[in-house]
């Protein structure tokens, strides 16, 4: 087991984004200091093969040319808030919008965009890394300070584990997750994700508008091309006409879970021609699915590659989106002084 530190690039300004290795219990993972984004996943396939599996750069120009997501953490809020939100005295907070008139991922000045500092990192219990980042009252367009925490590490056999947690000074909606896109089939792979084989044990989705922000309630997936309680091919399941699925031209919906806090497990992938599965367990109530459908071809991937439509997905646990907007979605304002936490686990396989 070992961790390895080495340089990824300067920004513009001549800060130096760093790159963290981490090997052990059969992964090796890197993980960037822009973003706090994890750049690279190698996990073994059906034949013994390690291949990434996920999408990012080789450069930090990769990540700065167009804002993707690839990998990073998100946040003050992951997913979208439409315009704003009424605070405890009913007074409407203005948040800074980049998706239309939603603040999308913590807006333009997100987690994401930002160099995190190292905080620790060493083998103790295997292999790990934490960042940190620290923003000043309003710097990121919401209320009040923030300190944020991103933890990797590499526990068990086939496991990566990412430990999210936050502190505010101010009232705030806190809503943390990880935004790596997968292919089970290898990142550079000329394989979609059309063909990975999805479960979702959720029995809620919800709908979505043409901005994607939730009509309302939850609704059953059973009989709908959201059920993916006993498996389904992505692909197979997208040639079914819906009007959902034409709004945004493939799956990007939150499926819900009970708010009970404790881990349990949200989702399976598997890829066949592989064999690689992935299994992802969090205490989050809810599920993004995104299967990447805006992926144009401009995006420079690792390895010379071109990160076309589907060439990934993201299966991002989270709190439902606009949840300040809508009574009975879960709670997501975090008092002043209060601690957000958000542990995400996936675990890899072959079948």
């Amino acid at each position: 087991m070992s961790v390895r530190r080495e340089d990824f690039g300067p920004m513009p300004d001549g800060r130096l984004v760093e790159r963290f290795v981490l090997e052990g219990n059969g992964l090796s993972a890197a993980v960037i200091s822009y973003g706090a984004a994890l750049q690279s996943l190698f996990a073994p396939g059906r034949d013994g093969t390690l291949d990434d599996v996920v999408l990012g750069g080789d450069t930090i120009d990769a990540y700065l040319d167009e804002r993707r997501f690839f990998g990073a953490v998100v946040g003050r809020y992951a997913n979208r808030i439409h315009k704003g939100y009424a605070d405890a005295s009913g007074a409407f907070v203005d948040l800074p919008q980049n998706d239309g008139q939603n603040c999308l991922h913590g807006g333009p000045a997100g987690f994401d965009t930002h160099v995190w500092s190292l905080a620790e990192f060493g083998e103790d219990g295997g292999p790990f890394v934490e960042l940190a980042l620290d923003l000043g009252d309003g710097l990121d367009g919401f209320p009040g300070a923030v300190s944020a925490r991103a933890r990797y590490s590499i526990p068990a056999a086939g496991e990566l584990v990412l430990d999210l947690s936050a502190t505010v000074s101010q009232p705030s909606p806190v809503n943390l997750s990880g935004h790596s896109y997968f292919n089970l089939a290898g990142a550079g792979s000329s394989d979609t994700i059309l063909g990975h084989v999805l479960r979702v044990g959720a029995e809620t989705v919800l709908p979505i508008d043409e901005a994607s922000i939730p009509l309302g309630a939850p609704v059953d997936v059973a009989g709908t091309v959201f059920d993916f309680r006993g498996g389904g091919v992505i692909g197979e399941k997208m040639d079914i006409a819906d009007p959902q699925i034409a709004l945004t031209g493939g799956y990007d919906h939150n499926f819900c879970f009970s708010d009970t806090g404790e881990s349990r497990l949200l989702a399976q992938l598997h890829a066949p021609t592989s064999g690689r599965t992935l299994s992802i367990y969090s205490d989050a109530p809810g599920l993004q699915f995104y299967t990447g459908q805006f992926l144009d071809g401009s995006a420079h991937g690792k390895g010379g590659a071109r990160y076309g439509r589907n060439a990934g997905l993201c299966l991002e646990p989270q709190s439902w989106p606009d949840s300040p907007n809508h009574a009975g979605f879960p709670g997501v304002m975090l008092p002043a002084g209060a601690t957000y936490r958000h542990t995400i686990r996936y675990a890899f396989g072959v079948q």
